[in-house]
């Protein structure tokens, strides 16, 4: 709890030199995770996805950071960064949800034979059961890093080649409403607008995220990253 009180401690006009101090990661911390991620999206991308009730080949269509990491709200020394995999055998919100458990498993399958990702210690795979499920696996770098977790969510592209800074047509949230998902089922297909609202604000608002993070972390979950 000791940054949590120097957090009150601090007046209005130090904050950016705490944001700095204590809660931005440090480059040489951040280029080797993010060395990590780009050894799973090598992997996703190049990677082609067959079997388990699917009767097509399912290519990566893109490969998402979202979260803190895609969004560039991080904290120091929170190695946790969240991949959104827009693939080619979703054609609707239906089939997302139709093919959604499939796809979880033979992105398991492959993964635990990538040599490039065993290299860098992958274990403790498992199905997070959420809203959507989702895959979550840990690497082990040899770095300052240490253990990195990746969480994976399988996703409809539902957006298609849509600018960062326009709207959907209308006719997305019409077919979104009739594929009657459970609330929250489908949000990974909006996560690259849900990113680009935080990634292309000014800086101030992002330390201001952090520090609200922070407090967040330091009062309700003590001990947390």
């Amino acid at each position: 709890m000791a940054l949590a009180q120097e957090l009150y401690d601090t007046p209005a006009c130090r904050l950016d030199s705490f944001v700095a101090q204590w809660l931005q990661p440090r480059r040489e911390w951040k280029e080797e995770v993010m060395g990590a991620v780009r050894t799973v999206e090598k992997f996703l991308r190049e990677e082609h996805f067959q079997g388990d009730g699917l009767d097509q080949e399912v290519r990566v269509l893109k490969v998402l950071k979202v979260g803190s990491f895609g969004n560039g709200t991080v904290l120091r020394n929170a190695a946790e960064v969240e991949l959104v995999v827009f693939l080619s055998c979703f054609c609707s919100f239906q089939e997302e949800a139709r093919y959604h458990q499939a796809v979880l498993r033979l992105i398991r399958k492959k993964l635990w034979r990538c040599q490039d990702l065993l290299a860098l210690g992958l274990e403790d795979m498992w199905v997070a059961r959420g809203v959507p499920d989702a895959l979550v696996f840990t690497l082990q770098t040899k770095g300052i890093v240490g253990l990195i977790t990746i969480t994976i969510v399988p996703a409809y592209k539902a957006l298609g080649p849509l600018a960062s800074n326009l709207q959907p047509p209308p006719d997305v949230y019409v077919s979104l409403i009739k594929a009657h998902g459970y609330p929250g089922n489908f949000s990974p297909s909006f996560s690259e607008l849900q990113r680009n609202f935080v990634k292309h604000r000014p800086t101030k608002l992002k330390s201001l995220l952090r520090l609200v993070k922070h407090w967040y972390l330091q009062t309700h979950h003590p001990g947390s990253s």
